[in-house]
């Protein structure tokens, strides 16, 4: 894996089956196998009643035919530079509950459905703030933030040591994520919200504002 949501990873990671949380990107180098039929594949999964629900399927399949070459070169350890905001000076803390209703039609971000009129929240350009994220349905959400990368420092109260920034995490049914996140060049209104679309669609949504 040598990149995640974007942006390059700070160290090189090998996985044989990965988490998305719906609007993850990653960004993956591999070496052709033997001769032979690989496939890439969507495990069955489910990320609650009102959210996602996948089968298992076949995405694609890579055939590998003809005489064997030598391998070119993968990077095996750094690859960008780190950035890390764990020690550095926390401007603001702030709580983003993810909720719904009981029937999951409508949702919410601190209580409130999306109104494109109203800024939710209001960071200061240049400072580096601390977000706990908490879910407080029976279902996965997948938080996402515009403009500015993240770092996940913590799921469920257990530290992450992540490979680097990233804009999307799935916060588990009934859990929480602590991350910390930099806001630097851009000013102006952006979003936070589910990136399943429906919840999204149904109210799962907050402005965000940037100022100098």
């Amino acid at each position: 894996m040598i990149a995640h949501d974007g942006t390059p990873s700070d160290r090189i990671w090998t996985a044989d089956s990965l988490l998305m949380a719906a609007g993850t990107r990653f960004d993956m180098l591999v070496h052709g196998g033997p001769q032979g039929r690989t496939q890439l594949q969507t495990l069955a999964y489910s990320t609650g009643p009102g959210g996602n629900s996948f089968p298992q399927a076949t995405l694609a399949t890579l055939d590998s035919e003809g005489p064997s070459a030598r391998p070119a070169p993968l990077p095996t350890s750094s690859f960008a530079p780190r950035l890390d905001f764990s020690h550095d000076p926390i401007a603001a803390r702030r709580t983003i509950v993810f909720s719904e209703n009981a029937d999951g039609s409508k949702y919410y971000i601190n209580g409130k459905q999306f109104d494109p009129n109203r800024v939710d929240i209001q960071p200061k350009l240049n400072t580096i703030e601390e977000w706990t994220v908490r879910n407080d349905s029976n279902e996965e959400h997948s938080f996402h933030v515009h403009v500015n990368k993240f770092q996940l420092m913590s799921i469920n109260g257990r530290p992450h040591q992540g490979h680097g920034l990233q804009d999307t995490a799935s916060v588990p049914a009934k859990g929480q994520l602590v991350i910390r996140i930099r806001f630097n060049t851009y000013t102006g209104k952006s979003v936070l919200h589910c990136h399943i679309l429906n919840h999204e669609d149904a109210g799962m949504m907050a402005v965000m504002e940037i100022v100098k």
